[in-house]
């Protein structure tokens, strides 16, 4: 009898401890998932990264802004479109024959010749998408007048000014340079607007390069019938 009470005994020990273990080792597993870092939970990944696109001119509304700029004198706004390596070239007729002077920059202040100053205009939009006016030195006018550019054609006023530099100036134009200047056409449109003959014409190129629309050529000779 005395060996059963023993045995009751030893066992109802053995079950209190168990429990007691149960308990604790409940306590620490929730408190080490209670200690992990929100941070380091797996979910859902809900949130979408935002694309940054930048927003990009077209050609038309930087076409407009170039012939506002050129009426207003504003080289401010014209020398912000002009490609810190591309430059701009400046086409004009010293004589007979067509030349061009390339600049970093642009200023109404020193015109290109210098004793041809850059005269005020009035802008002669809205812009045209077609033919461009061409100047009749026989009759001395343009067959049409506005603003106009050709979005079928690619100019190629630059490349022939410096072959025939190269030709009849022997400027010494080398052949990577030509290349470079065929290059710029092929990236871009002409665009001319005219309003009479008494007004001098604002002809020029816009060029793309790496997405954006940039001012590359300033034709002050075409409509000139000096020669």
């Amino acid at each position: 009898m005395r060996n059963l009470f023993f045995f009751v005994l030893i066992f109802l020990s053995m079950g209190i401890l168990s429990c007691r273990n149960n308990k604790k080792e409940d306590t620490t597993v929730k408190i080490a998932q209670d200690s992990i870092p929100l941070d380091t939970i797996s979910k859902p990944d809900t949130i979408e990264k935002e694309v940054k696109k930048e927003d990009t001119e077209t050609v038309e509304q930087v076409l407009e802004k170039i012939a506002k700029a050129y009426t207003d004198q504003d080289s401010k706004t014209i020398n912000n479109y002009i490609h810190p390596k591309l430059g701009i070239y400046i086409i004009y007729r010293p004589g007979a024959l067509d030349s061009y002077v390339h600049q970093n920059n642009f200023s109404f202040a020193k015109p290109i010749p210098e004793y041809h100053s850059y005269e005020k205009l009035s802008y002669k939009g809205p812009l045209k998408v077609g033919k461009l006016p061409v100047f009749d030195c026989g009759t001395m006018k343009w067959d049409k007048l506005g603003f106009f550019y050709d979005k079928k054609s690619r100019p190629n006023e630059l490349s022939q000014t410096a072959k025939f530099m190269n030709e009849i100036l022997d400027a010494k134009i080398t052949g990577n340079e030509l290349q470079r200047l065929r290059n710029i056409e092929v990236r871009s449109y002409r665009a001319i607007m005219t309003s009479n003959e008494s007004e001098e014409p604002f002809v020029f190129h816009l060029t793309k390069e790496g997405g954006k629309w940039y001012i590359t050529v300033i034709d002050r000779a075409y409509g000139g019938c000096d020669a």
